[in-house]
């Protein structure tokens, strides 16, 4: 299983970077406010679906792009994001994914998270560790938030929350190291679990946004649960806090909690 996601992740990255410098203004188009997809994205889903097809044909899917298939609920599930950072690509700013998770009762158990541009291969096996290259790695084993470098995005599709969730920013930006902004969920949380940033959070996420990358998390050591502090929920996931260890991961629970509330609210109460 480790190979075949390395091999669709790959599939999809190789066909993002070789249009990359070639996607116009009229091949893209708005899914919703301040949401944008490309006939790359498009591209790059099929591609990777109709492999999992070919070789399991009777596993459920669900991209960001064509949404579920499958209905058997016995069956695993596979969750696609194209192309993570989708933002960035338009514009040709160089930081974006394809992330794969290969999901079985409710929890990933295999994940790739593939950055082209670095040709840098993110990929984890629950129980068995996390690799960059082929090379096993870890997080920071960060415990304070005070030196912890940290990132997140503020929820900019959904104007009703961002005056709350500024202030959040605020707060954890006086408490913490520094914040940075990538655009890339799946990146965020695949640095993370390697080290190079000590945590990430946000609202308004997709499954597809962080199943891989919670995976990643949680085999480098570290933790990755919902606002509320739990795991459950994989295909309805709409928010995340992960850390480099269970220290750091209380301590920035304990200052996104209160902004749990969203949670039930719409539009973060359905997928």
């Amino acid at each position: 299983m480790h190979g075949f996601l390395a091999e669709l992740a790959k599939t999809g990255g190789r066909i993002a970077r070789e249009h990359l410098a070639t996607v116009a203004e009229k091949d893209i188009r708005a899914k919703g406010a301040r949401d944008w997809v490309s006939h790359v994205d498009r591209l790059v889903e099929d591609a990777i679906t109709s492999r999992i097809r070919a070789r399991y044909p009777n596993h459920r899917v669900l991209g960001e792009e064509a949404g579920a298939s499958g209905s058997d609920e016995s069956q695993p599930l596979w969750i696609i994001d194209p192309i993570d950072g989708t933002t960035n690509y338009l514009h040709g700013i160089p930081m974006f994914a394809i992330s794969i998770a290969y999901c079985e009762r409710g929890s990933p158990r295999h994940a790739a998270v593939y950055d082209p541009m670095r040709d840098e291969l993110f990929a984890a096996e629950a129980g068995s560790g996390l690799w960059l290259n082929g090379q096993r790695c870890y997080t920071s084993g960060c415990k304070e938030l005070g030196k912890a470098v940290l990132a997140t995005s503020l929820p900019y599709r959904f104007p009703a929350t961002l005056d709350t969730c500024a202030a959040l920013w605020l707060e954890v930006q006086r408490a913490c190291d520094d914040h940075r902004r990538g655009g890339s969920a799946a990146l965020d949380m695949a640095w993370t679990a390697i080290g190079r940033l000590d945590g990430y959070y946000e609202l308004g996420i997709y499954p597809w946004d962080t199943a891989a990358g919670e995976l990643l998390v949680r085999a480098g050591g570290g933790v990755a649960t919902d606002w509320r502090g739990s795991e459950a929920g994989l295909d309805r996931r709409r928010s995340m806090v992960c850390a480099a260890t269970p220290a750091l991961h209380a301590e920035l629970l304990a200052k996104v909690k209160p902004l749990a509330y969203w949670l039930d609210a719409p539009p973060f109460d359905r997928v």
